[in-house]
């Protein structure tokens, strides 16, 4: 008789199936195949015991087969080789790990993609065949509480499909799309369960109050190939141009895989949105850009299912963008939770700054890195904007750029010359002690110093010696009194830094005076320094958009400082101090 399979070595010993000239037939003792072995199938399979596997591989390699039998199969790997066919025609099979088609498997509904706290099965993107009828993908949540952003790895899928997954039908609305182009939040309800839910699209869904694991199933024909979503920055004042959309396949994918991505008008950074713990409707915001994470749980790892918030481009509005995919930003990574991804920052030097209350487990957190590319404006290429929490135990903390964005994520050039003063923003939603924490800083080189300044307290505190600083807030948005200043000289304290927003920037370290004159190429200004008593200082002529020192020595007192330019003028008082 011809031989209909082979099978490799180390399982020769094993085989208490049988060969017939129907295939290979798994009888009611069943079969183990260890972690090591491989099993090649050219015609058909028909598993009537229970089939094991540790580990390995099993290929069909024939032309026209057919997996069936009376018990389920559990596959660790599983594999349709170039021009083989292959039809699942019996129910309940599972997949622990990789599916790869260089093939046609016709799954027919009757194989399912586990997923684990431990590993998540995937379609390997890199096969050359297709994976016909539908499939059933699951995907494990380590917490049911609360909103999780989901997006469809079908061609064709509705939201009727998470019917057995949550309460659709619920007195508040359990199910969201969200629309860019709208005056008002851009959530919209979208319980009906014949609503599409298209690829490429994110939808935020509400798994309910229980804090217990749960795992979501979804059934369709899986997405393969090249898609491409139209997106849009219409400079709404609630969505700001953010877009809601997802992971449009059954595999992981890396936001920054070369050729993988065609982002027209898209900024380089994704938002990552985590359920709170106490209310079900509200959560925090993450975001990942450049390699940098702004919690140190966001990162370039997308996994299946998964719905995440990228930023249209600012622009003459409406701006038009658009996000492309194909399969080479798939990838294999079985152990890739929902949401809790990478976060690596490959060694960078960062500083990470978190804000939280006092008792809160949770807090809120900025991320400093340094690239010489980088500029006191946004840059969407390096900087990654702030999404604003909903959960009020936890507060806001960004950074403010000189053009007034809020940045969950920002990116400094090299220090070149004494210090870079970077303006913080905090916005708490209750009274109560609140503690700034220095919770990573990771290859700051020798010499530089990381101070932050409350100005309304008078307080310089350096954050690499001490780490924490600790005060009571009452509920409020704070600009224009914290500051982090990175300096090269020890106990450089400010006195007054700038206002981010003003006419022109103005403060003292070290016993110098700083002005920035905030001026387009080719204008000048007058800058007039006088005491208190109205006698002249000096008098000095700025261009220029950089802080640049006044070369006079100055005694510690108040002083006034006089701007004088082509279309504006401005006084602010200082403090000048000795060091």
């Amino acid at each position: 008789m011809k031989l209909n399979f082979c099978i490799s070595l180390i399982n020769l010993l094993l085989l208490p199936f049988y060969i017939t000239a129907q295939g290979l037939i798994i009888p009611s003792g069943g079969y183990v195949i260890a972690s090591n072995g491989n099993i090649v199938v050219t015609r058909n399979w028909t598993n009537n015991g229970v089939f094991t596997a540790n580990g390995g591989t099993v290929i069909f390699a024939g032309s026209t087969q057919t997996l069936n039998g009376s018990t389920a199969t559990v596959f660790n790997n599983l594999t349709i080789a170039g021009g083989s066919t292959t039809t699942i025609s019996s129910s309940g099979h599972q997949l622990k790990n990789i599916l790869l088609s260089n093939g046609t498997l016709n799954a027919n509904g009757n194989l399912t993609l586990l997923s684990t706290a431990a590993q998540t099965a995937a379609v390997d993107g890199s096969g050359t065949g297709e994976v016909l009828g539908n499939l059933i993908v699951q995907r494990y949540i380590a917490s049911a509480f609360g909103y999780k952003y989901f997006s469809s790895p079908f061609q064709s899928d509705t939201v009727g499909d998470f019917s057995n997954d949550m309460n659709l039908a619920a007195s508040f609305p359990s199910f969201y799309k969200h629309d860019e182009s709208l005056t008002t939040s851009g959530w919209v309800n979208y319980t009906n369960g014949a609503g599409v839910l298209s690829p490429m699209r994110g939808y935020a869904a509400n798994l309910g109050t229980s804090l217990a694991p749960t795992t979501v199933d979804l059934k369709g024909v899986v997405n393969n190939h090249a898609l491409s979503l139209a997106l849009y920055n219409n400079n709404m004042a609630y969505t700001q141009g953010f877009n809601l959309v997802g992971n449009p396949y059954p595999s992981p994918v890396n936001w920054d895989a070369a050729g993988g991505w065609t982002k027209t008008n898209i900024d380089n950074a994704v938002y990552y949105f985590n359920a709170g713990t106490t209310d079900q409707y509200t959560g925090v915001y993450s975001s990942y850009i450049n390699g940098v994470s702004s919690d140190g749980l966001a990162g370039s790892t997308i996994a299946a299912m998964q719905g995440f918030f990228i930023h249209v481009s600012n622009g003459t509005y409406p701006v038009a963008g658009l996000l492309g995919i194909n399969n080479n930003a798939r990838i294999l990574n079985s152990s890739a939770g929902f949401f809790r991804v990478d976060g690596t920052q490959g060694g960078q030097p960062l500083l990470r700054l978190a804000a939280g209350f006092d008792a809160v487990p949770a807090a809120d957190a900025v991320t400093f890195y340094f690239n010489d590319a980088a500029t006191p404006r946004f840059n969407k290429t390096l900087d990654a904007l702030k999404l604003l929490n909903t959960d009020s135990v936890v507060p806001n903390l960004f950074a403010v750029s000189k053009d007034a964005q809020k940045l969950s994520i920002n990116a400094l050039a090299a220090l070149r010359d004494t210090f870079t003063v970077v303006p913080l923003g905090l916005i708490t939603k209750k009274d109560g002690w609140i503690g700034f924490n220095a919770k990573d800083i990771k290859g700051i080189p020798p010499g530089m110093h990381i101070y932050l300044v409350d100005k309304a307290a008078g307080i310089s505190q350096d954050m690499q010696r001490d780490t924490v600083y600790r005060l009571f807030l009452p509920a409020a948005d704070y600009e224009n009194r914290f500051f982090l200043q990175f300096s090269t000289k020890e106990r450089d304290a400010v006195s007054n830094p700038p206002d981010n927003n003003e006419s022109f920037g103005v403060y003292s370290t070290g016993g110098r005076l700083m002005v920035n004159p905030q001026l387009p190429a080719g204008e000048k200004a007058n800058i007039t320094v006088m005491n208190m008593a109205g006698q002249v200082i000096c008098r000095q002529e700025l261009t220029g958009d950089t802080y640049q020192p006044l070369y006079v020595s100055f005694a510690s007192a108040v002083y006034i400082v006089h701007f004088s330019g082509t279309s504006k003028k401005q006084s602010k008082k200082i403090f000048i101090g000795d060091r």
